[in-house]
């Protein structure tokens, strides 16, 4: 499998957060997060809409696709799935396999893996993979007000012999440390929040990412050396510099953005790549997404 085509659209509100220090705590968390810029949905903006002018600088490439997936953890709707909304806007073919899955930080990897089975299992050659989510409906704390973005990508995928590998942790029993307040029964999406455990967060993605990478460059018999660029979800700061630090890499070796753009939760990843098409054209890359749930997923690719 190969990313054929990949683009993005972010919020049109964007805030800066060093126009927001004058209070000691924000300032703190701005020197711990490395982020200075946030940009968020308007009244007018949704994952949809994202969503949408994020594919439509692709239209010309979307003819017959043979599957839409759409991940979002902040659905415009629960029924129906948002990629049969999709599939309607573009006139996608309607032989076309339609589905939405709730996963947050890791799950770019998430669908990149489901798409590899697809082609495997079907006969399928092109797949679109939309990411949005809007968190800034959630964010009433400042511990996260200050951390995530808005943002939609669209990645077309097709069948290919190049190698791909995949690797994947969760641990439901720390769902709790980053999770919405009230379920859907109790609360709207606009009156319900984000509570976030950042200690024991960082706790879990300096200890268990590192060493889950490790595991897989030694499973799958891949050298570290050998590997270009390692793309990791854009959390904050301080984690990328103590996951690189413990993984022992050089620096050069990743790409960061979210001194510019935040977290951007499951568009953090393919946000990186559609910024740096030319730069990691025939690479060898390792993404790896971390975060609610708590989940994990790891994936070795060629361009």
């Amino acid at each position: 499998m190969i990313i054929d085509h990949i683009t993005h659209q972010l919020a049109k509100k964007n805030i800066f957060l060093n126009k927001l220090t004058n209070l000691k705590k924000k300032k703190k968390i701005v020197e711990v997060t490395g982020i200075n810029k946030l940009y968020k949905v308007n009244e007018n903006e949704d994952i949809l809409s994202l969503a949408i002018s994020s594919t439509k600088k692709i239209k010309g490439k979307i003819n017959n696709m043979d599957a839409i997936i759409f991940v979002t953890q902040t659905p415009k709707y629960n029924i129906p799935p948002n990629s049969f909304l999709i599939q309607k806007e573009f006139k996608i073919k309607k032989e076309c396999m339609i589905f939405d899955i709730n996963q947050g930080c890791s799950g770019y990897i998430y669908a990149l893996s489901i798409a590899n089975g697809l082609f495997k299992s079907q006969n399928f050659k092109k797949i679109l993979i939309i990411t949005g989510d809007n968190y800034s409906r959630y964010s009433k704390k400042l511990n996260v007000k200050m951390i995530f973005s808005d943002c939609a990508t669209s990645t077309i995928v097709k069948k290919s012999e190049k190698k791909i590998f995949f690797d994947f942790y969760s641990d439901g029993n720390l769902n709790h440390q980053l999770k919405q307040k009230n379920d859907n029964y109790n609360s709207s999406i606009n009156s319900n929040e984000i509570i976030m455990n950042g200690t024991e967060i960082f706790r879990f993605t300096i200890n268990t990412v590192p060493t889950k990478i490790e595991e897989f460059l030694k499973n799958k018999k891949i050298k570290k050396n050998d590997i270009d660029y390692f793309l990791f979800h854009q959390a904050s700061h301080i984690v990328i510099d103590n996951i690189i630090r413990k993984l022992k890499i050089k620096k050069h070796k990743t790409i960061q953005n979210l001194h510019s753009y935040g977290n951007t939760v499951s568009s953090s990843i393919p946000l990186i790549i559609s910024n740096n098409k030319k730069k990691l054209k025939n690479k060898k890359l390792i993404f790896c997404g971390f975060g609610v749930g708590l989940s994990l997923g790891i994936c070795y690719v060629e361009t």
